[in-house]
């Protein structure tokens, strides 16, 4: 599995054979710790879909993770003391996944708050919905066997408190660490078993790494409509830690900058385009090695930030994955490669920021053969 594994999303390219979907909902307690108010209890509903089993080599996509946290009226009268009259931000939740033998924490990240009024006073004090959603990873594993799947026992919020008029409270953001509470019986953090059938697939090469921070360019051919099949170069940046403590938190970084031909952007151009925008899959190929090696392919989902068309020549996007954060569960390493498969979804807009004719499409890529798409190696002791 991938150090940035865990970010779910379909990317093309491989077989998708995966049984019936079938949506989990959970029920969870957490204690948080909120500023002023200290450790409260947090009531949370969890909503995700996944297959009931899979096969071997094939992808197995769960849908977007979707929570509903229910805010006391101690944290809501906290909030109000400061004259906060909205409330929205980012979350980080840890989901732990067993298979081959292998057990990790993934803290999957790209998890939206959305933005919510809180309301006003009443007796007794009201409490407050939050609607956290975002997708998680899609994964391919190569041997048949079993994947577990349960929620993770941290979850981390930050949660921007604006005034009624737009301005930061003195609350500024907060940083919200919740750990799911400790009843007995201990709560139940299960959300699927995924049996996976067929015959042990070849995975795919990871190349040898290298050292130090990343800067590798590798050639995707890529399908874009109108323009057909064409060759375009992706430059990855970031760092991946070279060394890690057991079932301590490691977190990768990868942003990957793509440049367009001429030949592509003349399309935009065409169509009057003036920027371009979406989101994005990449492919991480991962071995976990510990006294036997477990490969595994993970689908990370991200953003592709608006960008100006130029009127003549290339373009660069950028996609930002959002690369979770993983803790092993043993000794070992853990070997990070670009996958062999990318997917963008793009939409360009008119100068007054409705769409061209072109509407929303998506651009296949897959990585060309020869090159080495190795990115790094964490030893974890």
């Amino acid at each position: 599995m991938t150090a940035a594994v865990a970010a779910t999303g379909l990317s093309v390219g491989s077989a998708q054979a995966v049984g019936t979907l079938g949506v989990v909902t959970k029920n969870l307690t957490y204690r948080c710790t909120f500023p002023l108010v200290g450790a409260q209890d947090v009531a949370a509903t969890v909503n995700i879909t996944f297959p009931d089993s899979g096969t071997a080599g094939a992808r197995i996509t769960p849908g977007d993770l979707n929570i509903t946290a229910t805010l006391s009226g101690a944290i809501v009268n906290a909030l109000r003391a400061f004259q906060t009259a909205t409330t929205e931000g980012t979350a980080v939740a840890d989901v732990d996944m067993s298979y081959g033998g292998k057990n990790l924490t993934l803290g999957i990240s790209g998890l939206k708050i959305a933005k919510q009024n809180v309301p006003p006073p009443a007796s007794p004090p009201p409490t407050m919905p939050v609607s956290i959603t975002g997708p998680t990873p899609s994964f391919i594993v190569y041997e048949p066997g079993t994947a577990v799947i349960k929620a993770g026992t941290t979850f981390t919020a930050k949660v921007d408190t604006r005034k009624a008029d737009g301005t930061p409270t003195a609350l500024g953001v907060l940083n919200v660490p919740c750990t799911v509470k400790a009843t007995t019986p201990a709560q139940d953090l299960s959300l699927a078993t995924i049996p996976v059938g067929g015959t042990s697939v070849t995975p795919p090469a990871t190349g040898t790494s290298p050292t130090g921070p990343i800067d590798k360019t590798l050639v995707y051919s890529c399908n874009f409509p109108q323009s057909g099949p064409v060759n375009v170069s992706g430059r990855i940046t970031g760092s991946i830690p070279a060394t890690g403590a057991v079932n301590g938190r490691l977190q990768p970084n990868l942003s990957i900058a793509a440049t367009l031909p001429s030949s592509v952007v003349d399309v935009l151009r065409a169509n009057s385009a003036a920027t371009v925008s979406g989101k994005g899959v990449a492919d991480a190929d991962n071995v976990y090695t510990t006294t036997t090696a477990t490969p595994m392919s993970v689908g990370i989902p991200g953003t592709v930030p608006s960008v100006a068309v130029p009127a003549t020549g290339d373009l660069t996007a950028t996609l930002a994955p959002a690369v979770p954060s993983i803790a092993l569960g043993a000794a070992g390493t853990l070997v990070i490669s670009a996958g062999q498969n990318l997917v963008g979804t793009f939409t360009p807009l008119l100068a007054d920021g409705t769409p061209t004719a072109l509407g929303t499409f998506s651009v296949p890529c897959t990585l060309n053969a020869g090159q080495n798409p190795a990115l790094g190696t964490i030893t974890v002791s």
